[in-house]
């Protein structure tokens, strides 16, 4: 009876660790703008969505991150596909919260992150 009992406990923490390891968009708040970086500025990039041209506003609160890493805006490149979480002002810019880098662009074969080819 205890041995069964342990066994489902340490499946159901094994369940939930991986939901805490993984990093999944859809865990934040709000509805998420996807696209590609354009352009960097030092308070804004631009983003190229599925709609449309998009400006986002970085400000010093917006937290960067790659998976479960935390990153720095210097780590976004032309080209990265990012995920971001923010509020949309009535001119249309957004005012990032959270920046997800998703998947970078790959160069000469090999990963501009890691160098490992694909």
């Amino acid at each position: 009876m205890y041995r069964k009992f342990f066994v489902v406990l340490f499946l159901l923490g094994v369940v939930s660790l991986d939901n805490v390891w993984a990093h999944d968009p859809s865990k934040h708040k709000g509805k998420a703008t996807i696209g590609e970086v354009t352009s960097i500025g030092n308070d804004r990039l631009e983003l190229k969505t599925s709609t449309g041209t998009k400006m986002v506003m970085i400000t010093e609160t917006t937290k960067f991150e790659r998976g479960n890493e935390k990153i720095v805006k210097d780590d976004l490149k032309v080209g990265d596909q990012v995920t971001l979480f923010g509020t949309t002002l009535a001119t249309g810019e957004v005012v990032a919260r959270e920046i997800l880098l998703t998947k970078s662009e790959v160069r000469n074969g090999n990963s501009k992150r890691s160098g490992q080819k694909h």
